[in-house]
């Protein structure tokens, strides 16, 4: 029983963007057969994954997560700026309007 309440902290925590994001609303799609969550502040963009990856797909992972991100937005990403893992992925955008 002592460890419902951390596992349900945790849990929470699973779908949150980084503090830096603040409140950001979520844009919920769904790339290459895995739900997406892309959280957009200003410039700033986020993109969580959900789910577990099958080893098949984690090398171009990386690349639905980036293309999930300027979907999500309708910008570019800025080159260089685009950090994190197959998991959780991060950047800068870079948009003309």
């Amino acid at each position: 029983m002592r460890y419902i309440v951390p596992l349900l902290i945790v849990l929470a925590a699973c779908d949150s963007p980084s503090p830096l994001l603040g409140q950001a609303e979520p844009i919920r799609l769904q790339r290459a057969g895995y739900d997406i969550t892309v959280w957009r502040a200003g410039d700033r963009v986020e993109a969580i994954r959900h789910g577990m990856a099958r080893r098949a797909d984690k090398p171009q992972l990386r690349g639905v997560l980036m293309q999930a991100m300027q979907d999500a937005t309708g910008c570019d990403l800025r080159e260089n700026s685009v950090e994190g893992d197959i998991g959780v992925l991060r950047a800068r955008l870079s948009c003309d309007t």
